[in-house]
């Protein structure tokens, strides 16, 4: 007797471990998918004295009739655990210029959830320090849009007439979509400035296109398919920063003045600024900010006392100089309209100097406009 049960235990410990192998499976990233019903059975086989007896299939209510097929599996629901990430996707900031519209930072939203999910989205001006900058500025008109490659967007660029969707309306299990946080540089920003944008995501019922949020199942594992908060903080919210990087021309205007000749004295070292005095001005134009200004323009209006001088430069060819670097132009200064089209003209007492060759100062540059001018 106490052989046979011996054997009973054996054979017992057995189907016990071959029914706990029976449930194991791959573990991909996502694990298995929730909802899954899990189910199966113990078979114990036993001899009394020397004799084989059927055998007993188990149940969740307990069987005690031998023979196959008698029992009954026992089963669990895999449940729902919601996991996933935000992260920032460029790895760097983002360069823009004061008054820029439409200025684009890349997150990515990656799915490791155990099936598909939706996620509610929103971003917000942050402070502190991202990519070792510190936040001293803000932007505007913040708004999030999805990517949307398969409605003819280019993918995870932004295309305002195609990227529409303001939260993620369903993403499968092991799938990503990047993201797109777009805003407006305010014109009052200024060169070497810092504002940090914050994507927020937050687990939302699938086809609820982010208005349903997820909640968590409370106390213990129900025969249902339970939700679980398996991300980082357990709070079915995540983040991620990123940083706009305002980078401008910030330019610095001298203007001054020299004597170049008088009726008594010429061009020696004695002249004065007595009436029928020719005057130089130097306009220099000095960029101390880290982009190029271009489409530099320039308007000075003499003083009533003053009457510009022409033909003054390039060999009396020409009545503006202007200097870039090493590469100086020239420019004829019409009394009216600019009817030579080299982008100078005169407007009564206001000289305007907008030249075809438009006029760009890289930075650390210093571009100089020269014209002269007679007291009258």
């Amino acid at each position: 007797m106490i052989s046979a049960i011996k054997q009973v235990r054996t054979v017992l410990a057995a189907a016990v471990l071959v029914a706990s192998l029976a449930g194991v499976q791959t573990a991909f990233a996502a694990g298995t998918d929730a909802g899954v019903t899990i189910g199966n059975r113990a078979t114990v086989n036993y001899t009394v004295g020397t004799t084989a007896q059927s055998p007993i299939e188990s149940s969740p209510l307990g069987n005690s009739n031998p023979g196959v097929g008698n029992g009954a599996n026992t089963n669990f629901v895999v449940d729902r655990r919601i996991d996933f990430t935000v992260v920032e996707t460029g790895g760097g900031f983002t360069t823009v210029a004061p008054g820029q519209i439409n200025a684009v930072t890349i997150f990515t939203v990656a799915n490791t959830s155990n099936a598909a999910q939706g996620f509610q989205l929103s971003a917000a001006n942050v402070g502190g320090t991202v990519f070792g900058n510190n936040d001293n500025s803000d932007v505007g008109n913040i708004r999030v849009f999805v990517d949307n490659p398969a409605g003819g967007g280019t993918a995870g660029a932004y295309d305002p007439l195609v990227d529409t969707a303001l939260h993620i309306n369903t993403l499968g299990e092991d799938l990503n979509v990047v993201v797109f946080v777009v805003s407006d540089v305010p014109p009052t920003a200024t060169n070497g400035q810092f504002a940090n944008v914050r994507l927020t995501a937050r687990a939302a019922t699938v086809g609820s296109n982010g208005a349903t949020l997820e909640t968590e199942t409370a106390g213990a594992d129900t025969a249902g398919m339970d939700v679980v908060f398996g991300d980082a903080a357990r709070d079915a919210t995540e983040t991620a920063d990123d940083q706009y990087a305002v980078q401008s021309a910030a330019l610095t205007i001298t203007k001054s003045s020299s004597i170049i000749s008088d009726l008594f004295n010429g061009t020696g070292p004695n002249r004065k600024a007595i009436p029928g005095s020719v005057i130089e001005y130097v306009v220099s134009i000095t960029n101390n900010g880290t982009a190029a200004a271009t489409s530099v323009r320039l308007s000075d209006t003499l003083d009533a006392n003053l009457d510009f001088a022409t033909g003054q430069y390039n060999g009396g060819a020409a009545d503006v100089q202007i200097d870039v670097g090493a590469s100086t132009t020239y420019c004829l200064v019409e009394d009216g309209a600019d009817a030579n089209g080299d982008g100078c003209n005169r407007a009564g007492q206001t000289l305007n100097v907008n030249p075809v060759a438009t006029i760009t100062v890289a930075p650390t540059q210093t571009a100089t406009v020269r014209f002269r001018a007679t007291i009258l």
